[in-house]
This record gives structure tokens, sequence and C-alpha cells, in this order.
């Protein structure tokens, strides 16, 4: 076990790592249990093959009902809840601390006896379809799946984590159980715990519920490859949205700290210099913001608005002409202003212990190693005034960037394409 000021660690032999954060003060512990696969990891036939296993995992086990797997945690006032990325999956609860042995029970047992019944299979499959539409009918969801697809391509890292209707049709309980086989097995899983917990009696309360000695490979993953290009696409719709984004950074990339910050001075909050030139100057949007995605193996910075067709070029000249201004650094005075303002943020979402879980959990998958509050906190200080500039140099010129809109005019899109 290696033990820091802020973390416990402790790797059991079947290869699951448990990674805690004590917060003595919490009367709840937030727990997750980690499965290193997600929607990067589908072969085509396979596509959104993670995301529904995701949600018949809910549907029962050999020792539970579907709604006894709720049960058991809402009826002690918790909560069970669970989500799909492009590299993970997450099954997480946050109960009463002296109930973590119940959410330990539950989320063992769904990781790792799903009956996975055809006739659940049927019934959720059309949730899910259900969800697509969704997404489908609301531009601001859908941006975020076009704008992953124009940036990386064809790569299994870039298509949608809802999959596509046509593999959810065809999908099958011999497929779902090949692949939750393939993937579900304790090497390839990580269990984070923060709140009022002890270290020690979580490890074994995870080796009781999570036996298995089942070993599996690694997943093969290729790299995404970042394409500076415009992709327009056609919809009816009151507003254009507008992805305007540039290649980022991995998750354990020394320059992430310098993008955040890049992204917080930018794009996070009312204060932000887009926020207050675009709408509060101009009022070309209601709402803009930037967002700084991070896989293992490469990420993407995205600045997203979205306004009235005839707003289109000047939001555009705006957003480049703050990158542009990027790429002549910050100040020492405004580095230090978004310094103090990206860890204050940083340190209040700590004091949520569910925060602190999924913080955990994400960069133990993409990093490899957890990260300490004062880890992050210490990166973000050192960050200099000559690697802002730098990263804004080598990202952001216009001829690197890539573009996505949804519902733009083909009479506008001309004078859009024009700006690159």
């Amino acid at each position: 076990m290696n033990t820091s000021k802020e973390l416990c660690t402790s790797r059991l032999s079947n290869g699951l790592s448990v990674i805690t954060e004590e917060i003595p003060e919490s009367k709840s512990t937030a727990i997750g249990f980690w499965v290193n696969v997600g929607s990067r990891d589908e072969e085509a036939q396979y596509y959104g093959c993670s995301h529904f296993l995701e949600h018949l995992l809910f549907k029962g086990t050999k020792r539970r009902s579907a709604k006894e797997i709720s049960t058991v945690i809402e009826e002690r006032g918790g909560y069970l809840n669970a989500f799909t990325d492009r590299d993970m999956t997450c099954y997480h609860a946050r109960v009463l601390s002296g109930d973590l042995h119940l959410a330990v029970d539950v989320l063992s047992d769904m990781v790792l006896n799903p009956l996975l019944k055809q006739k659940d299979i049927e019934m959720e499959r059309t949730v899910v379809l259900s969800e697509i539409d969704s997404r489908d009918d609301d531009p601001g969801d859908l941006i975020h799946d076009l704008y992953f697809e124009t940036a990386w391509g064809r790569n299994s890292a870039a298509h949608s984590i809802l999959g596509e209707k046509q593999t959810l049709t065809r999908l099958d309980e011999k497929d779902i159980r090949a692949y939750f086989a393939r993937h579900y097995v304790p090497n390839r899983m990580v269990v984070t715990a923060a709140g009022r917990l002890e270290h020690n009696k979580l490890v074994e309360l995870v080796e009781k519920n999570l036996p298995s000695t089942k070993i599996a490979q690694d997943n093969e993953r290729k790299p995404p490859s970042f394409k500076p290009v415009r992709d327009h696409v056609l919809r009816s719709s009151s507003q254009v949205q507008v992805a305007l984004t540039s290649e980022g950074t991995p998750y354990k990339d020394d320059r992430r700290d310098a993008l955040q910050l890049i992204s917080s001075y930018l794009g996070v909050g009312a204060s932000s210099k887009l926020f207050q030139e675009v709408r509060e100057k101009r009022g070309l949007v209601y709402s803009i913001f930037s967002t700084n995605y991070s896989l293992q193996d490469a990420g993407l910075f995205t600045i997203l608005a979205g306004t009235q067709d005839k707003f289109v070029v000047k939001l555009l000249e705006v957003e480049l002409g703050e990158l542009k201004k990027m790429k002549r650094g910050l100040s020492a005075s405004k580095l230090e202003r978004v310094k103090h303002k990206t860890i204050g943020l940083t340190v209040l979402r700590s004091e949520s212990s569910e925060s602190r879980m999924l913080q955990l959990g994400a960069s133990m998958l993409r990093r490899g190693k957890p990260k300490t509050l004062s880890e992050a906190i210490e990166g973000l200080a050192n960050v200099s005034v000559e690697s802002v500039k730098k990263l804004a140099e080598d990202n952001f010129d216009v001829g690197s960037l890539s573009l996505t809109t949804l519902g733009l005019s083909k009479e506008t899109r001309k004078k859009v394409d024009e700006l690159f």
C-alpha cells in the first residue's frame, strides 16, 4: 500500500486498484467502480455497446432485481448512477458513511453478475434509441458529438458515445455477453472513494466482493490525429451551433495545466474574456463557453456558442481575434488573476466527496496514477507566462483550427469559409 498525506492506494492480487481520499469531517462517502472501457474501444459492429451495457447493468443481477438494485441504496437516503465516456465507464454511489458496505455490495454485484437477458436487452434498446432521438432533437447536444467527428475524423475516439441506431438494433444477447466478458474483469477496473472512510476496511470489502482473478489484456488504442477541417452540417433551426476547436493536450501532458488556464481565461464563467466580448459588449449570444477535454493520448480545446445565422461571421471574428491575442501571451498580472480563479474553482469542487471520487478515477485511468488536490494546485500555480504563450503559438493558428457548424445557411457558409 502506498500512502500520501491525502491519498491511499492499494493494488489487489487480481490487478484491481483501490484509491481513497479520507475527508474526516464528511458524513457521507462517494464511491465509484470504474471499468477501463468506453466508446473508443468499440469495433464498428459494437458502436454504442459500452453505453448500452451501462444501461443493462441496472436491469438486474443473479441476486437482485432491477428494483432491488435501486432500493437497497435509495431506502438509506443514498443514490446510485453511472456514466459512459469515450475511454471509461463508471458506476457510482453516494451513501452515508455507515452504509458504504451496502454500496460496495451492490456495485460489485452489478459489475460481476448482471443477468443480460434478451428481454431486458429489447426493452432497454428502445430506451437508448429514444436517447439518441432526444440528442438529435437538441442542437446544443448534437454539436458535442459532431465536433469530435470533425476534429478526429474516423478514429474510434471520435464516434458518438451513444452509438448508431443501425448498430444498436443488431446487438443481441450473444454480442453483449461477449463484450462484457472481454472488458469487465478486475485487472481492468479501479475503485475510488472519497469521504469518511477507512482505507483498509474498504480494501477488505472490495477483496471480499470482487474475488475474481480473471485477467484481460489492455485495449489497443490508436491515438486520434487532429484534423484542421471545416464541417457544416445542414439543419433547419432558429439558431446556428458553432464549435471552434484546436488540438488539445493528453491528460498526462504537462501543458494541460496551461491549457486549462487558457480555457478559464477565455470561456469559463461570466467574467471570462469571450463572455464579456461576445455577449456583454455585442449581444451576439446567450451562452458561450470553452471546454478542455483530455484522453490519455489526445485532447481537444473547443469554444462553443449558439447564435443567429446573421451573427455567425461576427462571432467567429471575435473568437479568432481572441485566439490571435492569446498567441501574444497573457501579462503576468492577468495570468495571476486567472490562476487564482482556476485554483479557487478547483478547491471549491474538492469540497464535494463525489467530485473528488470522480477526479481520482479519471486521473487514475488517464494519467496512470491519482492526482492529489495539492498536486493539482501546484501544477496550475507553476504555469509560466512563457508556457501559455508557447502553447497558444503552437495551437491557435487559424489554419490549425477545426470548425463545426450545425444549421448554418449556404449563404453564410461561404463568408465563414473565407475567414479560414
